[in-house]
């Protein structure tokens, strides 16, 4: 739990991420533990379900892997972040307590 005005600032930052998963997947349930550990307002997008999802991640993305993490920066440039221990490190990074520091 944070503060509520910290909070707000992280739900903005984490406006311009997007994850791209399975549900059912071992991989992508690591990262969204993480993400409910951090309180992280994250938009899931469902490649298995959803064929537009899918396309999106093969195409800006190169690979239907999952899960992959979408960071849109400032100036829109997009990254496409793959394995959920690199995805999970970079939520640590970014938004854990170290982070706060």
């Amino acid at each position: 739990m944070r503060p509520e005005a910290e909070q707000r600032a992280i739900d903005a930052r984490t406006r311009k991420l997007a994850l791209y998963h399975f549900p059912t997947c071992p991989f992508c349930l690591k990262s969204r533990r993480v993400m409910k550990r951090l309180s992280l307002n994250i938009e899931l997008r469902d490649a298995r379900n959803n064929e537009t999802h899918r396309a999106a991640l093969v195409a800006g993305g190169g690979k239907p892997q999952v899960p992959c993490l979408l960071i849109t920066d400032d100036e829109g440039k997009e990254t496409w972040l793959y394995e959920s221990d690199a995805i999970n490190a970079y939520f640590n990074r970014e938004f854990g307590d170290a982070a706060a520091a």
